[in-house]
């Protein structure tokens, strides 16, 4: 009886060692990207529409399809690996309605998805997983156990210093069929894993010190004729209510009004669009004393 307890007691030590060590392997190179981007005034975190903004040579932590829980610990982990020397004043932040769409919570129930996200983007958070996340009893169980088998992969984080954009743009009667739920249900409210880790961002930012820039970029005509409305307002009612706190300000650009040739497809931009967010966010990053 013995032996069959501890032979399992002493396989889990094992690989509770092993993920210590690859831990501490993984975690070197991202802590000193995270310690270095604070010797800068601005850092950008988000999906691929990082991409889409103009501001040279600086730290870029993102990953296209990032989800809001992977946002919010890289930007945990961030502020953590930061001290009084910090030069950082503006963290700016890329946020769009379909972070909180149905697929997005979906993936963050934990389930396997076929498109293989957990481990491609999802996975790429397990440098900078924590203890203190995986007790996190906010975040279903099944996630956090993915988080965990994720961290165990040879790959060092989401850390990039460079962008481009291109001048191929949709054509002039662009138009695209939105999926159902995205249409038909009022899936802002539904959204809970994501509502949550947002909410940890806006807590995160109100207590570091630097101003959080909620920046939402242009969206073509097609998926604002189709969204969900009352989705879509609550939406954009709970980005607003974060920009009352003085450290939080919301660039909407969502509905500005832009040629098609400032679309590479409903959400993503062109150098022409690109162009026109670089307008709006370079003033503001001015006002906050960054130093571009």
């Amino acid at each position: 009886m013995s032996t069959l307890i501890s032979r399992p007691l002493g396989i889990m030590v094992w690989v509770l060692l092993a993920w210590g060590a690859l831990q501490i392997w993984t975690r070197d190179d991202v802590t000193a990207g995270l310690r270095a981007a604070h010797n800068q005034n601005v850092v950008l975190f988000g999906d691929s529409h990082v991409g889409d903004v103009r501001l040279p040579r600086v730290f870029r932590f993102s990953q296209p399809g990032q989800d809001l829980v992977g946002s919010w610990m890289w930007m945990e982990a961030f502020e953590r690996a930061g001290g009084l020397d910090s030069k950082v004043k503006a963290v700016v932040f890329t946020v769009w309605p379909n972070k909180f769409v149905p697929l997005s919570e979906r993936r963050l129930s934990g389930r396997v998805q076929k498109d293989g996200w957990g481990k491609s983007v999802l996975g790429l958070s397990g440098p900078v997983l924590a203890m203190d996340h995986m007790m996190e009893r906010a975040l279903p169980w099944r996630l956090r156990w993915r988080l965990w088998l994720y961290s165990f992969q040879f790959r060092q984080g989401i850390l990039t210093k460079s962008s481009s954009c291109g001048d191929d743009s949709v054509a002039e009667d662009y138009g695209f069929k939105m999926g159902t739920k995205v249409v038909e249900r009022s899936w802002f409210e539904e959204a809970v894993v994501s509502r949550w880790a947002f909410e940890r961002m806006v807590a995160l930012a109100e207590s570091s010190g630097w101003h959080l820039v909620l920046l939402e970029l242009p969206l073509h005509p097609s998926y604002l004729t189709q969204v969900n409305p009352q989705a879509m307002g609550d939406y954009e009612a709970a980005m607003r209510s974060a920009a009352e706190h003085p450290n939080i300000t919301y660039v909407d650009m969502a509905r500005d009004s832009l040629s098609y040739t400032a679309f590479r497809d409903y959400n993503h931009l062109t150098c022409e669009g690109v162009e026109k967010v670089t307008e709006r966010l370079y003033p503001l990053l001015l006002e906050l004393g960054v130093n571009l």
